[in-house]
C-alpha cells in the first residue's frame, strides 16, 4: 500500500495532530507490512501560493505551454502525480481561526486542477478524476467543535470534505483531537483521539 502522509502543524515536537497521525500510521503499517510512506511536511516545506503567471499556465493548453510556464507548474504537477500514486492519504492538521492553515489551503490549490484532477463533461457536469482513495483526516482544535456551542463555527471539516469530493474522493474519515486548550478537555483530547484510532483498526 502506498501512503501519502501530509503534516501541517509547525509545532514539530508537541503537536497533538502530529502525534495522532503518527499513531494512525503505525496502525496502518501493522496491517500493511508492505506500506510505502511518502511524507509531505508543509510546515518545513511550505508550498508557494498561486500567483497570476502560474494560474495562467494552468489554463494554457499543455501543448502550448512555453518553458517558463512548464517551470511554473512543476510543483503542482509533482503534487498531483503524488496524489494519484497513493492508495491512502493521511492529512494531519490543526484548525486555525475556524479553518485551514494557509499552507494546507495552498496544497489544495495546487492539486485542484481542471483537466488533471477534475473535468467537465460535454453536458457541463463536473466529474472528479481522482478515485479509489481512502482519506484519514486528523484535525486538532483548541476548542471543542464536535458538539456544543461551536459546532456551526467549524469551517475546516466541511471544506476538506467538499474539496476532496470535488476531485472525486468521497471515502473520508475524520478524527478529531478536540479541545486541546479547553480546561475541561485538554487532558483527554489526545488520549480520546488515540482511542478512536485504535477502535478504527
Amino acid at each position: 500500500m502506498k501512503l501519502l502522509h501530509i503534516t501541517v502543524s509547525p509545532d514539530l515536537a508537541g503537536s497533538a495532530s502530529r502525534m495522532a497521525s503518527a499513531h494512525l500510521v503505525e496502525k496502518l503499517r501493522a496491517q500493511h507490512r508492505n506500506l510505502e510512506e511518502t511524507k509531505l511536511d508543509l510546515a518545513q516545506q511550505p508550498l508557494p501560493h498561486l500567483e497570476a503567471f502560474t494560474i495562467g499556465a494552468f489554463f494554457t493548453r499543455p501543448e502550448e505551454r512555453n518553458d517558463a510556464q512548464l517551470a511554473a507548474i512543476q510543483t503542482s504537477e509533482q503534487l498531483v502525480d503524488q496524489l494519484f500514486a497513493c492508495d491512502t492519504l493521511v492529512i494531519s492538521s490543526p484548525m486555525w481561526n475556524l479553518g485551514l492553515p494557509s499552507v494546507l489551503k495552498a496544497w489544495f490549490d495546487h492539486i485542484t486542477r481542471a483537466g488533471r484532477t477534475f473535468a467537465f463533461t460535454p453536458a457541463g457536469t463536473k466529474v472528479g478524476l481522482v478515485s479509489g482513495k481512502k482519506v484519514y483526516c486528523i484535525v486538532a482544535s483548541g476548542s471543542v467543535f464536535a458538539h456544543g456551542p461551536f459546532v456551526q463555527d467549524d469551517q475546516f471539516t466541511p471544506y476538506i470534505r467538499v474539496a476532496l469530493e470535488y476531485i472525486g474522493i468521497t471515502d473520508v474519515q475524520f478524527i478529531r483531537v478536540d479541545g486541546t486548550h479547553d480546561p475541561a478537555s485538554r487532558a483527554t483530547a489526545l488520549p480520546h483521539a488515540l482511542q478512536t484510532i485504535d477502535r478504527l483498526f
